[in-house]
């Protein structure tokens, strides 16, 4: 049987403080944050815990979080925040910034620019006083602008990505945003309507020619009705993350579509095209 071990911290009097119990201290919160990452966005390297925002106005169309920046100011600005992400080292940290990040567009096209909008942390060699070099070292966030394929490094974290009109950025790609965030707020106010939609659609659809749930209309727009709700309270009561945010929008549409389909297509269009639809094409039942 393989036994697998790991070193902890453990100090007592007498004992020597070697290299490896000083790993062994330096792991300790990178374990937790793993499990932390693994336990609410599985396979990813980073996540925006709160703010990091970039600013503009909501887009006209688009997943949730979907943002225009002013082309007028001459560049990327994101806002406050922190952020988990994973150093050049391979540990994930845990790094705030308290001022508003200034990211120049990468050319002359502003906002039309094609790529991603990044996080890194920038590693940078600490010494004491008189020069000499210490056991640390000091990290800070940065920002800028990369590839579209250069953006899958372990120690890259997207903020944003351009999509295909040129002029609007998907934001919402590894972040936790919580209820009063403005795109839960705005994404709960296009449910509201479809909601409302429900109620006054006719009976028609695929579901409804083969009665899956009887003869009785008001008996599939309760059902479609109860979807809604239930992922409106998620949304109105939860800090989630993206993917959470996917699963929880798929498993409506799912809902839908087997009620009042009318209702999933209208949840199609919030969730916006496929081409712009980021970690949001899972929700529409599209392969990647």
């Amino acid at each position: 049987m393989t036994q697998l071990t790991k070193d902890v911290f453990r100090p007592r009097d007498g004992a020597v403080l070697d290299l490896r119990s000083l790993e062994a201290l330096g792991a300790a919160d990178g374990v937790v944050l793993d499990a932390f990452l693994a336990g609410r966005a599985p396979g990813a390297t980073g996540l925006i815990l709160s703010g990091l925002d970039l600013e503009g106005d909501v887009a006209p169309a688009g997943p949730p979080g979907t943002i225009r920046p002013d082309g007028l100011v001459g560049g990327a600005v994101i806002t406050p925040g922190r952020a988990l992400i994973t150093g050049r080292d391979g540990r994930l940290h845990v790094l705030s910034v308290t001022e508003p990040l200034h990211v120049a567009w990468p050319d002359a096209s502003g906002p039309r620019a094609r790529g991603a909008l990044v996080l890194y942390a920038a590693e940078h060699t600490a010494q004491d006083e008189g020069g000499l070099a210490v056991a640390r070292e000091t990290l800070a966030l940065k920002a800028g602008f990369v590839r579209p394929d250069a953006e899958t490094g372990r120690h890259i974290l997207p903020v944003a990505r351009a999509v295909g009109n040129g002029q609007d950025w998907t934001t919402d790609l590894h972040r936790i945003w919580q209820p009063e965030h403005p795109a839960i707020r705005f994404l709960l106010k296009r449910i509201e309507e479809i909601e409302v939609a429900v109620w006054q659609a006719e009976p028609e659809g695929s579901v409804w020619d083969r009665q899956v749930l009887g003869r009785s209309w008001v008996r599939y727009q309760t059902v479609a009705a109860a979807a809604v709700q239930a992922a409106i309270l998620q949304l109105e009561t939860l800090p989630m993350t993206t993917r959470e945010r996917v699963r929880l929008l798929g498993a409506l549409r799912m809902r839908l579509q087997r009620s009042v389909e009318r209702a999933a297509d209208a949840l199609l269009q919030v969730l916006g095209p496929p081409d712009s639809a980021g970690p949001y094409l899972d929700a529409l039942g599209l392969e990647r």
